[in-house]
């Protein structure tokens, strides 16, 4: 049966609440600056963001990325079709910036990611965090397309994604069996409706090959830090209230080290990758990720 695309209706206020949780949206107006969750803060690490550069968010939901990057001192623009997320995000930049000279540094967007409102070579960097697995096949390949047409030759694209599917469809039934503190489908009623196109590594490299972007690709495990970020401060009304407390202490501090092995592949549950379209990028340190390559690799021959 045929599915369509999300509606930007879908990604309301509920949502913004469900995918943040109401706590920490608040605290994110109360705060004096934007302390980036585990997996932001890894991101924008990567991305390496240099004064006066040219940066692309898109999605940019509550638009943390694109306003820490214009606190670096990068021309950085946030972009999401959601009139929710965006009405969120400029509210919150106008929280951030006022009286401020990043005025003049962010700017907010409403488009559609497959259709970039851009013209060629535009952005030193692109960032596209939890995005894709909201996408169907041919929007995915869409954007990728866009991203690679308003990518600078020498700039890159930082990507996350999550879950890693194989954690969800394998690991956590495995789990499971063992004890009914991990369910067997850790999906929230929520990412069952919009999660339409989760990844794997599999998946994911052969799109980016066939959208001629040339990539890494690695896991990387933050579900022990994210709930060690998040005690004490929400309440999801879903599996993470039960999961983060099981892998706020020791258990995740082991999950930790078990990942640094190639059965990660079962156990990380967060994609990242970086993208670029001719010469390898100098200015980030990409991982040897060996593990991951021999499985790209791999399933590229078959």
């Amino acid at each position: 049966m045929k599915q369509d695309p999300i509606s930007s209706e879908v990604y309301d206020d509920d949502w913004l609440t469900s995918a943040w949780g109401d706590k920490a949206n608040k605290e994110l107006f109360e705060s004096n600056s934007i302390t980036p969750r585990p997996r932001l803060a890894r991101a924008f690490e990567l991305a390496n963001i240099q004064p006066g550069i040219k940066v692309l968010d898109i999605a940019c939901g509550r638009a943390e990325m694109p306003l820490l990057c214009a606190e670096h001192g990068a021309d950085a623009i946030g972009l999401d079709y959601s009139e929710a997320a965006l009405k969120f995000a400029n509210k919150l930049s106008q929280s951030k910036t006022k009286n401020s000279p990043l005025c003049s540094t962010f700017g907010l967007v409403r488009s559609d990611a497959c259709i970039l409102p851009f013209k060629d070579d535009s952005f030193d960097r692109i960032t596209m965090l939890d995005i894709i697995e909201h996408l169907l096949p041919n929007q995915l390949e869409s954007m990728f397309h866009e991203v690679h047409r308003v990518l600078k030759n020498d700039g890159y694209a930082v990507i996350h994604t999550l879950p890693n599917r194989w954690v969800y469809d394998i690991t956590f039934p495995i789990l499971n069996l063992f004890s009914n503190k991990f369910p067997k489908n850790p999906r929230s009623e929520s990412e069952k409706k919009i999660h339409i196109n989760e990844q794997d590594l599999k998946k994911l490299y052969k799109t980016l090959c066939k959208c001629n972007l040339k990539n890494r690709l690695w896991l990387e495990q933050y579900i022990p830090a994210q709930a060690r970020w998040n005690q004490g401060r929400d309440v999801y009304g879903d599996n993470r209230d039960s999961l983060y407390p099981a892998f706020a202490g020791f258990a995740g501090n082991l999950l930790e080290i078990i990942s640094y092995t190639p059965i990660k592949l079962l156990l990380s549950n967060d994609i990242f990758g970086i993208l670029w379209k001719n010469t390898k990028p100098e200015s980030v340190k990409l991982p040897i990720a060996l593990t991951e390559r021999i499985t790209c690799s791999f399933f590229s021959k078959q």
